[in-house]
């Protein structure tokens, strides 16, 4: 699998500029909006496109969103303890169709000890996206609801699905 950036060179990156929204390659998704694919590439990955950007950014927002509501954050203290955007943090929250900068999405992974790899892939920011995360994404936002305490259930769902994202990216 092809990650368009390392955690080196987004470390670089902020470091010379935090402001800066580093260019990780050229884009993903593609360019007229009708073309859906997911394709099989390599054996256990699918091309990144419409069909696995959006579920996979469904999933992304519900995953911060219960990483934060389960730190007892808010938005706000969230993106200041991280060092991110507000409004960014918003928009992977509540919006499918965003695709996050590099630089939130590594301070995500940074400050939730979350496989940078994996959410950059939920993220979008990959060519191939890994099969079974697309799956367990998939399954997790809808077993997540949209609440602002967790239940026993979506608690478990949640430390399940981090250790799978975590796995993955050592395996």
């Amino acid at each position: 699998m092809e990650c368009k950036y390392t955690n080196d060179w987004l470390r670089r990156k902020i470091a010379s500029d935090p402001d800066d929204d580093p260019e990780a390659g050229p884009s993903v998704l593609p360019v007229t909006s009708g073309a859906h694919r997911a394709v099989a590439h390599q054996e256990g990955f699918a091309v990144a496109g419409d069909r696995t950007g959006v579920p996979l950014r469904i999933a992304l927002g519900m995953l911060v969103r219960q990483l934060r509501s389960n730190a007892g954050l808010s938005i706000a203290e969230l993106a200041q303890r991280a060092d991110v955007s507000e409004e960014e943090l918003r928009r992977v929250e509540h919006d499918p169709h965003y695709t996050a900068r590099a630089r939130l999405i590594h301070q995500l992974s940074a400050y939730f000890s979350v496989s940078l790899s994996m959410l950059s892939q939920m993220a979008g920011a990959t060519h191939e996206v890994d099969l079974v995360l697309f799956n367990e994404s998939v399954r997790f936002a809808a077993r997540s609801d949209d609440v602002s305490r967790l239940t026993e259930e979506e608690r478990t769902a949640l430390n399940a699905f981090v250790s799978l994202l975590n796995e993955r990216a050592k395996g």
